[in-house]
């Protein structure tokens, strides 16, 4: 019920706009929500696992060397450098931090990539479609407000039903 209230709203806003002024044309609009389209396309879901991937490699990789390090460490007392086991704890440090770069950065290209493909398909819908306006992620869903100020303004409404009473 609430739906068709809904498509009845829309439906006569619409056509009364219309009926308003003939020679305007009523714009249609559409909403896109550009983060479900990045998490749930093909594309955006490959990014995401190539990310968790490209991640686990780096963690294994300088797992390993941290065992190896920290095996040099209790070696210390066999007679390893300690200035060594600084250095080389000192150079891992580094390569985590540079491999998170990487991989950031390689994330942001592609997630750029993904941006101006989905660009390039909104254009291609809103002409296949004829929608004048997409609105994105910076759109604001007021639906909540409005039922809070109508719950204001009214909270019951008398059903009239005109007829005979039995």
């Amino acid at each position: 019920m609430r739906y068709l209230l809904a498509f009845s709203y829309i439906f006569v806003v619409l056509f009364s706009v219309a009926a308003q002024d003939e020679q305007k044309n009523v714009q249609i609009i559409a909403i896109v929500d550009l983060k479900k389209v990045a998490s749930e396309s093909k594309a955006g879901r490959g990014i995401d696992q190539q990310v968790a991937e490209k991640n686990k490699e780096s963690k294994k990789e300088l797992t390993d060397l941290e065992t190896k390090i920290e095996s040099m460490e209790s070696n210390k007392l066999s007679g390893s450098d300690p200035r060594k086991v600084e250095e080389l704890q000192l150079i891992l440090y580094d390569m985590v931090k540079e491999r998170r770069f990487q991989i950031s950065e390689a994330y942001r290209t592609a997630i750029a990539t993904l941006e101006t493909i989905i660009k390039d398909a909104i254009k291609e819908i809103t002409i296949e479609m004829g929608i004048d306006v997409v609105f994105a992620e910076n759109c604001k869903d007021i639906t909540n407000e409005v039922i809070k100020k109508v719950d204001l303004k009214c909270d019951h409404i008398d059903l009239n039903v005109v007829g005979k009473n039995k």
